[in-house]
């Protein structure tokens, strides 16, 4: 199955949107066009050499990685060195790259989560919420033969969109009344006369990005001159949002320590663990941090965590966990990151449905760190 290029990157960034991304981060089309065709994805934690060329031996059109492969600002594209020899290779054979990195890793339904899940956590939370939306309640006052037409306008322009609903919005009768002044061309009633009208108040939730074009395309839809309308600002956003680095959850039925690092290896498929800090003697309440996390472990403490598993932990970082009472354990960068490629499937593969072009995982993909 063929898709334009654009189609994946509107998938992708629904759930995680290139403005959730950390500042320093570099995310999204790196190389390519987003007009072009899509017949076989290849996802990958990095990109190099060997990943590049796997890709053009197995005829890929896109690359989707984690880590950025452009990522600070290039000078040069000389073939004379390794990355202009890449990016030559991926020109030449018409491959593009795209890239979710930190957006990935704070999407409320990204990385962190699929890993909270494969750990088969319970009641998973957000560990480091960030990136609230604001929201506002839109309410606008209407004759009731227009009210379908506006309640379509606020749908098609965002407005009324709750996790896995959208033209969420309620719709109340009264009476409205109002005088055309000399000058008006009132859609209902008569100059200088006060006309009573049937009317229905329609609220719906609508995102701060979204508020001030949608009041404009209202106007330009609504039957009056005047568009009656009310923007009231909600504590909504603070409250439901979950994008933020981090996950943490339950296990249904508690384990000890050894049966948790041996359980821990099993889904995480991993032949070594590090640790440090207070081992308990139940773990129960389960923190996880892709990548390296070792900044979480005084908030995986705050939440309670009976354990936090994330990756490059460094020797102060084992002596702020043992200064924390608090275990962590060391899965690596890769261990916990390698995963991503899972994730990227299960992304596309769902918002994509039976237009989801071929998808394989690049064999190349590798720890750059051997255990001896």
């Amino acid at each position: 199955m063929s898709v334009k290029l654009n189609q994946i990157i509107q998938t992708i960034e629904a759930l995680a949107p290139e403005k959730l991304a950390e500042d320093w981060d570099n995310v999204g089309l790196q190389v390519g066009s987003r007009q072009q065709s899509i017949n076989r994805i290849m996802m990958t934690l990095d990109i190099t050499t060997e990943v590049v060329t796997e890709a053009v031996i197995k005829k890929v059109d896109l690359i989707v990685a984690h880590h950025p492969f452009i990522f600070n600002g290039l000078k040069t594209l000389s073939t004379d060195w390794e990355k202009g020899q890449i990016i030559a290779q991926l020109i030449k054979n018409e491959v593009a790259v795209y890239v979710a990195h930190t957006n990935l890793d704070k999407a409320a339904k990204g990385l962190n989560h699929y890993l909270a899940e494969k750990m088969g956590l319970d009641n998973i939370k957000t560990l480091e919420l960030s990136n609230p939306a604001i929201y506002y309640k839109l309410v606008v006052f209407t004759p009731v033969e227009a009210s379908q037409k506006i309640i379509e306008v606020l749908g098609k322009n965002g407005a009324g969109a709750i996790g896995d609903y959208d033209y969420c919005t309620y719709r109340s009768s009264g009476t409205g009344t109002f005088r055309p002044l000399e000058g008006a061309n009132p859609f209902i009633g008569a100059v200088n006369t006060l006309t009573c009208v049937s009317e229905d108040r329609i609220e719906a939730i609508v995102a701060a990005p979204d508020l001030k074009n949608l009041i404009a395309t209202l106007k330009r839809n609504h039957p009056y001159e005047e568009m009656a309308y009310d923007v009231i600002a909600l504590e909504n956003g603070g409250l439901i949002n979950e994008n933020g680095l981090g996950k943490i959850g339950v296990f249904s039925h508690p384990m000890d320590a050894a049966e948790f690092i041996a359980y821990t290896k099993d889904r995480l498929g991993l032949t070594a663990l590090r640790g440090a800090g207070k081992v308990p003697d139940i773990v129960r309440r389960v923190a996880i941090c892709s990548g390296s996390g070792a900044d979480m472990i005084g908030l995986a403490k705050a939440k309670r965590a009976d354990v936090l598993i994330t990756g490059d932990l460094k020797h102060h970082d084992g002596q702020r966990a043992l200064e924390n009472n608090i275990w962590v354990l060391d899965a690596g960068h890769y261990g916990t990151e390698k995963w991503v490629t899972d994730c990227f499937k299960q992304i596309l593969e769902a918002g994509l449905g039976d237009a989801c072009p071929e998808m394989i995982a690049a064999e190349s993909s590798r720890d750059f760190i051997v255990n001896y």
